[in-house]
């Protein structure tokens, strides 16, 4: 049967149609083809809230079900709002010089409705976005929805979508053309909308806009008639919104399995190589051109790069610090390069850089940002370039290089989200280092551990993941140390299996001189379930509330986040940041 659509799609198109306006022609036209259960009804609602653009909903669908005599149950309703005649929509509807207003008019069609046996030159005239989807989403979604495989396959629209590509491709008359058609993957709208419609944006030459982000649900006028038969999910949803199983764990007939092995996949995959991809969204646009430290040189952003050939290329054999600048000076700067310096000095690094020539790095480099304040600072000292790759450092012949990466940066979680919100915690299956093992004060940049946590975490929709040690007792978390409070009385875990920061340290102190008793303790998860309170604290987050940890909630007869006690240490920490003397002032450097 894929054979058969395949042959009826690629006959002879004989249909001429007149064309009475240039490409350049305001409005800009962009045409959506796309298959069923494709997000299409969602991206129509995003183009629609951007404020200036117009929107039609399949312009094509009355002449497509009239030419092939396909059911629908509003079949008599569309004919008769909606013209069959392929001339007409062209006219009237698609191609009108004075029918809009606005800027855009964004069309939505089924790739499947673009019918062979018309003329298609009419689509070289307008912007071609094709949205495609993985074969298996499309017919598992059919086959659930319809209980008709046969028919799920014909109406896939999976060929349609790809003789239209080879056919921009193999008509275009000019070098412009290559614009005139591009591509993106559902998977990509609906994992990182963002990243994916700014790449489309720019793709068309058009400013992205964050109102394309959402809208309001229950649907637009201009949904077309089927739109209660079909637009149930788009109608409850006021954004993209990822739904469904993944198509690997979806099951199919055998012989739709076969069809999509055999006719399917190929121009699927074919497709999918030439998809946009989803733009880089920085968490903060004043990133986009900082200038970093790398080696002893000054480079933009875009420049900054290191060897291949540098032992954190080749293992993660190097070591770092987390910085934080507030209102001009550098807190607890020498507690962080005397650890780093300890660091190195543990991993036999050779050629370490002197504290002072580390200080001028950094004050060059925020000199240069003009970054006095809401900065986070990465500084990395790797054992530097190998003269050949091998895991010995007998091949690191260069001496160490240091790198200087801030950004502007507030508190936030590993997720750069702010820790205004209390933050949400699971548990990871992955245990944290041991000294027997690898020693987790080694502040080392091969975070293999800590990430695969963190994985779970995202898997998770939770901000971090709890890490356990060898024996099942609380650690720390992926990124950052923990306490708990119960009765008033504040714990911390041992720092055997975590790492012993320098704001765990600044957190334990202060809390002393402020008549907290304070404990390190082995805990385990019961401890910190049923604590009164618990934050995380780091140089990147500062301190930060827990609110739940493995769905339970801290606290839940008086959920407050922060608590009294994290109240009153967030307090008294800031104050901390703002005394001279835990800190380092910018120097002033000549460049």
């Amino acid at each position: 049967m894929i054979n058969v659509l395949r042959n009826v799609l690629r006959t002879t198109r004989v249909v001429p149609f007149s064309l009475k306006r240039s490409f350049s022609t305001a409005p800009k036209r962009i045409n959506l083809w796309t298959q069923p259960r494709s997000s299409s009804t969602s991206l129509m609602y995003s183009f629609k809230s951007r404020g200036d653009c117009s929107v039609v909903d399949e312009p094509l669908y009355a002449h497509y079900v009239e030419k092939r005599n396909v059911y629908r149950p509003y079949r008599e309703q569309l004919l008769q709002v909606q013209s069959p005649n392929i001339d007409s929509v062209l006219s009237d509807v698609i191609l009108c010089e004075n029918k809009y207003t606005t800027d855009l008019v964004f069309f939505k069609h089924m790739g499947k409705q673009l019918l062979p046996d018309t003329d298609w030159k009419w689509i070289l005239q307008c912007h071609n976005v094709i949205l495609l989807r993985h074969p298996r989403d499309v017919l598992a979604s059919f086959h659930a929805g319809l209980g008709d495989v046969e028919s799920a396959i014909e109406e896939s629209g999976l060929l349609s979508l790809w003789d239209i590509f080879t056919y921009i491709k193999e008509t275009k008359s000019n070098k412009n053309d290559d614009d005139r058609v591009c591509i993106i993957l559902h998977d990509d709208l609906i994992g990182n909308p963002e990243g994916t419609l700014r790449a489309l944006c720019k793709k068309l030459g058009i400013d992205f806009t964050p109102s394309m982000l959402k809208w309001e649900k229950g649907g637009i006028p201009e949904d077309g008639i089927w739109a209660k038969t079909w637009y149930h999910s788009s109608h409850a949803s006021n954004s993209f919104i990822k739904k469904g199983v993944e198509s690997s764990l979806k099951t199919l007939p055998e012989a739709v399995e076969s069809a999509i092995e055999l006719d399917l996949l190929k121009p699927f995959e074919e497709l999918q190589k030439l998809r946009l991809k989803p733009e880089p969204i920085l968490p903060d646009e004043r990133n986009a051109h900082i200038k970093i430290h790398v080696g002893g040189k000054l480079l933009d952003r875009n420049d900054a790069k290191i060897s291949v050939f540098d032992s954190v290329v080749q293992g993660g054999d190097a070591v770092w610090e987390g910085l934080r600048v507030y209102n001009g000076r550098i807190f607890e700067l020498d507690e962080h390069l005397q650890r780093m310096v300890e660091s190195a000095h543990m991993l036999m690094f050779e050629g370490i850089p002197a504290q002072d020539e580390i200080k001028r790095a950094i004050f060059e480099c925020l000199h240069a940002n003009k970054m006095y304040n809401d900065t986070h600072i990465r500084l990395t000292l790797t054992r530097g370039q190998k003269v050949s790759s091998g895991m010995s450092p007998t091949n690191n012949q260069e001496g160490c290089c240091l790198i200087v990466l801030p950004e502007w940066k507030g508190l936030v979680s590993s997720s750069n989200k702010s820790v205004s919100a209390p933050m949400t915690l699971i548990t990871s299956t992955q245990r944290r280092n041991n000294p027997m093992f690898l020693d987790s004060k080694i502040h080392h940049n091969n975070l293999l551990n800590n990430i695969l946590a963190k994985i779970e975490a995202n898997l998770a929709n939770a901000d971090d993941a709890l890490m356990l040690d060898m024996d099942g007792f609380v650690s720390e978390t992926n990124a950052t140390n923990v306490f708990m409070i119960k009765d008033n009385v504040l714990y911390t875990p041992f720092a055997d299996a975590c790492l012993p920061g320098i704001t765990r340290k600044r957190i334990i102190d202060m809390s002393r001189s402020s008549g907290i008793n304070c404990q390190e303790k082995r805990l385990s998860l019961f401890d910190f379930y049923n604590a009164d309170e618990v934050f995380c604290t780091g140089t990147m987050c500062g301190l930060a509330p827990v609110a739940r940890i493995d769905g339970r909630i801290i606290n839940p007869s008086n959920p407050k986040y922060p608590g009294a006690i994290t109240s009153k240490l967030q307090k008294e920490y800031l104050k901390i940041t703002e005394d001279d003397r835990y800190s380092v002032k910018i120097e002033d450097v000549k460049f």
